[in-house]
């Protein structure tokens, strides 16, 4: 089973009147890890969308969870971007 694509997950946020900025504003997350969560764990974020959405959030990221709803410790590599952090920027950065 595959994740919903991110731009379904903010279309189905529009359809109930809000956005991801909204809510993370009103849970006190950045618009930016809020839509980090679309692609990348970010549990606090995740239980937001999910809750808002009224759908489990491992039917939302099922390669983030268990089948049971339990989260996966530690997220499996597929769920990980590299980090310009730690050096693994382009070629001429």
């Amino acid at each position: 089973m595959h994740d919903l694509h991110p731009e379904d997950i903010k279309a189905a946020i529009r359809k109930k009147g809000a956005t991801l900025s909204s809510l993370g504003k009103r849970h006190g997350i950045e618009r930016r890890i809020m839509s980090i969560a679309l692609t990348r764990p970010h549990r606090a974020a995740e239980e937001v969308i999910a809750e808002f959405l009224q759908v489990p959030a491992h039917r939302i990221w099922p390669s983030r969870y268990h089948s049971n709803g339990k989260r996966l410790r530690p997220q499996p590599p597929c769920n990980r971007r590299p980090s310009a952090r730690f050096g693994l920027r382009g070629a001429g950065a």
